[in-house]
C-alpha cells in the first residue's frame, strides 16, 4: 500500500502538486487517444460507406443483364387469367396467341369407398407389411400391431420419395386418399398386403378379403392446342410452349375452352428498373459529394475522458458531431470514384451502329431535368434525371438497342478480365466495374487480411503505445510521492537542526 505524506513540514500541497504533474504527464497520452479515436472514426466511416456502395453494386448489376431489358409480359383478360396463367420468357416472340385447353393433367387417386369407422383405434391387429407401388418405384412398409389410420398414413408418406405415392387422412369424412406425387397418365398406385390380413378392407380401399387394391392408373395428361397448330400432350399443368410458360388452372370438365393473350415487351418493368437504379445512384452521388466536401472543424478534437466528465450528454453529442465532420474530406478514393462514374455515364458508347442509341442522353437520361425546373442541374455534381417519356419511346421502338446500350460487354484484358478502356462497354457494364473498383479501394482502407491496411496498422500502433504509457503512470505517480516524501524528511531534519542551533546560541 502506498504511503502518502502531506506537506506538514514544508507547507506544500503535495496532493495538488502530484495531481498537476500527473495531468501534465497524461497530456501526451490524451493526444494519442484523440488520434486513436480519429483513426477509429475514419475507419468506421470507410466501412459505413463501403456498405452503402456494396448495396448499390447490386443495383448496378440489374443494368448489365439483357433479360432485364428484354423482359416480356402477357396481356390476358381478367376472365381468361382465372383459367390459365401466361408468363412469357425473354425469348418469346411478340404477338397474339390462343391456347385451347381440351383437358388438364390429373393425378392418379385412390380413396376409401366409405367411412373407415375406426377413429383413433388400432387398424392393424398384427405386424404386417404393405407393398406400395407408384410411378417412382416399389417399397415394402412395415406396419406394427396396433397402428391406427394416422400412423399408417405417416409411414406410407415417409417413403413417398421412393414410391411416388402420398396419402392423406381426412378426419371429417373419415377417409384415406392416396395420390400420385406427379400428374399424368404414367402415374400409378397399387397397395398389396403381403401378409393376407384384412387391413385393406378395413381401410375401405379393397373389397372384403382382398389383399391387393389392383393397379390404379386414372391419372391423365394435359391436352392443349396453341394457335391451332394441333393438339399437344403434356403430363403437367405447368409447361412451356413457344418460350411461353403456361399454368392451367381450370378443368374443362369435358368442355374445351380457349384463352387469348398478347405478348409484348414489358416497358413498365424496364422503366421502373432503370429509374430505380438511378434513384439509388443519385442517393449515392449525393452522399459521396457531401463526404468529400464536408467541413473539417480542426479545433474540435475528440474529447478526453476528463473533458467528458465536465460536460452533459447533449454537449458531448454536439461536440462529437463536429469532431467527426470532414473525416473523408477530399478523399481521393471517393472523389476519383465519383468523377469516374460521372464521366462514364456521360460518355458515348463506341462500336454501336450509326443511327442507334449510343448514350444515356439519347434515351432521355441527363444531368438536367427535361421540364426545365432546374436549369442548373449540371451543378449538382452528377445527379441524373430520367425523361420517362423519351425513355419509354426508346424502349417501345427499339428495346434491343436500349439493351445493347446498357449491357454491351466491351473489350477486356486477357490477363485481368477487366475492361481495357471502357469506351466500347455498355453503360451498365461500365457502372458495375467502376463501383466494384470503388469498393476495392474502400476495402483496402479497412482490411485486415491478406494485408493489414495503413489505418489498422496505425490503430494497433497507437493502442500499444497508449497501453505501455498508461501502465507506467502508476510508477511515475509513486516516484513523485517518494520524492516529496524525501523532501519532507530533509526539511524536517533541517528544521530540527535549526532549532538545535537556535537553542545552543540562546544558552
Amino acid at each position: 500500500m502506498t504511503v502518502r505524506i502531506t506537506g506538514l513540514g514544508s507547507g506544500l500541497d503535495i496532493e495538488s502538486l502530484v495531481k498537476q504533474q500527473m495531468q501534465a504527464k497524461r497530456i501526451p497520452i490524451d493526444l494519442k487517444k484523440q488520434k486513436l479515436t480519429q483513426l477509429t472514426w475514419t475507419r468506421d466511416a470507410y466501412r459505413e460507406l463501403n456498405t452503402k456502395v456494396s448495396t448499390f453494386l447490386n443495383e448496378t448489376r440489374k443494368l448489365t443483364l439483357e433479360t432485364n431489358f428484354l423482359t416480356k409480359k402477357a396481356i390476358v383478360s381478367s376472365d381468361d387469367s382465372q383459367k390459365v396463367l401466361v408468363n412469357p420468357t425473354a425469348n418469346a416472340i411478340n404477338g397474339n396467341y390462343s391456347l385451347k385447353v381440351n383437358q388438364i393433367a390429373k393425378n392418379t387417386t385412390l380413396s376409401s369407398s366409405a367411412a373407415i369407422g375406426l377413429g383413433t383405434s388400432g387398424v392393424a391387429t398384427q405386424n404386417l407389411t404393405l407393398k406400395v407401388t407408384g410411378e417412382l418405384g416399389t417399397q415394402d412398409i412395415a406396419i406394427s400391431n396396433g397402428d391406427n389410420v394416422s400412423q399408417i398414413a405417416a409411414k406410407i408418406n415417409a417413403q413417398s420419395s421412393t414410391t411416388g405415392v402420398k396419402v392423406s387422412y381426412d378426419k371429417l369424412s373419415d377417409k384415406l386418399t392416396f395420390v400420385s406425387s406427379n400428374t399424368g397418365s404414367a402415374t400409378k398406385i397399387q397397395i398389396e398386403d403381403l401378409d393376407n390380413t384384412d387391413i385393406l378392407s378395413k381401410l375401405k380401399v379393397a373389397a372384403s378379403g382382398a389383399n391387393d387394391t389392383g393397379l390404379i392408373q386414372n391419372g391423365q395428361d394435359a391436352k392443349v392446342e396453341l394457335n391451332g397448330a394441333g393438339e399437344v400432350t403434356v403430363r403437367n399443368n405447368t409447361f412451356t410452349l413457344n418460350d411461353i410458360n403456361f399454368t392451367l388452372l381450370k378443368d374443362p370438365s369435358g368442355v374445351p375452352y380457349t384463352i387469348s393473350s398478347s405478348i409484348n415487351y414489358d416497358v413498365d418493368s424496364v422503366v421502373n428498373t432503370i429509374k430505380g437504379v438511378f434513384d439509388k445512384y443519385n442517393e449515392l452521388i449525393e452522399l459521396t459529394n457531401n463526404k468529400i466536401s464536408e467541413v473539417k472543424y480542426r479545433d474540435y478534437l475528440p474529447l478526453t475522458d476528463s473533458q467528458k466528465s465536465e460536460m452533459n450528454d447533449k454537449d458531448i453529442e454536439a461536440w462529437e458531431e463536429k469532431a467527426k465532420s470532414g473525416l473523408l474530406r477530399n478523399d481521393s478514393i471517393l472523389s476519383n470514384g465519383a468523377d469516374r462514374m460521372r464521366r462514364m455515364l456521360s460518355d458515348v458508347v463506341s462500336g454501336i451502329g450509326a443511327g442507334q442509341f449510343n448514350s444515356l442522353a439519347s434515351i432521355g437520361i441527363t444531368t438536367k431535368p427535361s421540364d426545365g425546373t432546374n436549369s442548373f442541374g449540371y451543378m449538382e455534381n452528377g445527379k441524373m434525371y430520367v425523361d420517362e417519356t423519351k425513355l419509354r419511346n426508346a424502349l417501345t421502338t427499339s428495346p434491343e438497342q436500349v439493351s445493347n446500350l446498357f449491357t454491351k460487354s466491351g473489350t477486356r484484358d486477357a490477363q485481368t478480365g477487366k475492361l481495357t478502356s471502357g469506351v466500347d462497354a455498355g453503360i451498365g457494364t461500365r457502372l458495375f466495374e467502376t463501383v466494384n473498383d470503388i469498393i476495392s479501394g474502400l476495402t483496402q482502407m479497412t482490411q485486415t487480411v491478406p494485408t493489414q491496411s495503413a489505418i489498422n496498422r496505425q490503430i494497433d500502433d497507437y493502442t500499444k503505445r497508449i497501453s505501455y504509457e498508461e501502465s507506467s503512470l502508476s510508477d511515475y505517480e509513486q516516484s513523485l510521492y517518494s520524492k516529496y516524501s524525501r523532501l519532507e524528511e530533509a526539511l524536517s531534519k533541517l528544521n530540527t537542526q535549526g532549532s538545535q542551533l537556535a537553542n545552543f546560541f540562546q544558552n
